[in-house]
């Protein structure tokens, strides 16, 4: 099998039904708040930082289910989540976390440092309930970051009413799921022609 493919299991997780741990709050600390707070604003996070970065603290005034903990880090903060992003500056201190996290059974993003993630946050285009994230493996956010504003400027907002509408008819086909099926392939078949 190529090096060269994108192995990534692309995954949507209802984040709000879980327990995120951030560790740090410096700049990438308030960026990876921020992308999960716009994406999943009832997620339960708890942030473990020695320094929080004005921004994140002013931030977590908006959200009470956000608790800000002034501490170094302990692998005792892995055991009350579910997922962990490592936003720390110090290769030893994210390797750490990340065998920690691998003795707990627990999954881990490190920021900026691919060969210790077990997932990686795309960059997310949101038009109502469509959702389209984009991976580069993680070797260019940059370039991910830009697909995302391309896609977000040509995709039209009435996206949220042909969601809405083919909710409505998939609801009322009263056949089988082969049936159902073909009859939205063909309904939506006009969507694409252009």
């Amino acid at each position: 099998m190529s090096d060269n493919k994108n192995n990534l299991f692309p995954v949507f997780l209802k984040l709000e039904d879980l327990r995120l741990l951030i560790v740090g709050a410096g700049e990438v600390g308030l960026e990876k708040l921020t992308t999960v707070l716009t994406n999943s604003p009832n997620t339960r996070i708890r942030i473990v930082a020695n320094y929080f970065k004005p921004e994140v603290e002013e931030l977590s005034f908006d959200y009470p289910n956000v608790q800000l903990i002034y501490a170094d880090y302990k692998p005792v903060f892995l055991d009350q989540c579910d997922l962990i992003i490592a936003a720390v500056n110090d290769i030893e201190l994210a390797e750490q976390i990340r065998n920690d996290a691998k003795q707990k059974g627990k999954l881990i993003n490190s920021a900026d440092k691919p060969s210790l993630c077990d997932f990686y946050l795309g960059s997310v285009i949101t038009k109502g309930d469509i959702k389209i994230a984009i991976s580069t493996n993680g070797k260019s956010p940059t370039l991910a970051r830009r697909l995302k504003e391309f896609f977000n400027e040509v995709l039209p907002d009435e996206l949220e009413a042909v969601v809405s509408n083919l909710n409505m008819i998939r609801n009322k086909i009263q056949t089988g799921l082969k049936d159902r099926v073909k009859k939205l392939n063909e309904i939506t078949a006009s969507l694409v022609e252009h």
